[in-house]
């Protein structure tokens, strides 16, 4: 259909090669944005390690179900999606291996808070206290993958790291039912 619109091919691909500079323009680096990164990042990562006990506990002391998860699982989620909307609103980093934080700080980090979601709720599904659950992580699942990408679009190349750090981590995401927060990691 484009070669239709244009008299050559050679000026369909011109057209092509200038909408493709225009995006990449917009995509590019303002500066090290690294600091404003780790912040939200630190807060996924503050809130699961919260979170986590919490949920152990509630294992521990025989007091899962629905209601009691449900209000953990919310505060997870508005943690996950305020960080989503923060990086979103913070400029492409050009990042740092040198600089601190680095992009390994932050991915590191960011691995870290994946991993306490992931085996935090490791189990729940197996208790059989909360029927809830599936649909739960249904609600929870978009929004961790949204601010999985988006950290991967702020700070590009940013989920390398932490890919490889879920490599074993990751069968606790699968059997829970995190498929969009799995894709978002490459998996």
């Amino acid at each position: 259909m484009l070669l239709l619109a244009f008299p050559s091919l050679g000026t369909a691909m011109l057209l092509l090669r200038w909408i493709t500079v225009a995006v990449a323009a917009v995509l590019v680096s303002a500066a090290n944005t690294n600091v404003a990164i780790k912040a939200a990042v630190d807060s996924v990562d503050s809130k699961m390690r919260h979170a986590g006990p919490t949920i152990l506990t509630l294992m521990a002391n025989q007091s899962l179900s629905d209601t009691t998860l449900g209000r953990v699982m919310t505060d997870i989620g508005t943690t996950w999606r305020i960080a989503g909307t923060t990086l979103r609103a913070t400029a492409v980093s050009d990042g740092s291996t040198t600089t601190h934080p680095t992009n390994d700080d932050i991915g590191t980090i960011y691995g870290d808070a994946l991993l306490l979601l992931s085996t935090s709720l490791s189990g729940i599904k197996a208790t059989g206290k909360v029927p809830g659950f599936p649909a739960q992580v249904r609600t929870l699942d978009p929004i961790v993958a949204n601010a999985t990408r988006q950290l991967n679009v702020t700070l590009p190349n940013s989920l390398v790291l932490p890919s490889i750090l879920m490599r074993d981590a990751r069968q606790f995401f699968l059997a829970e039912g995190f498929n969009q927060t799995l894709a978002s990691l490459g998996f």
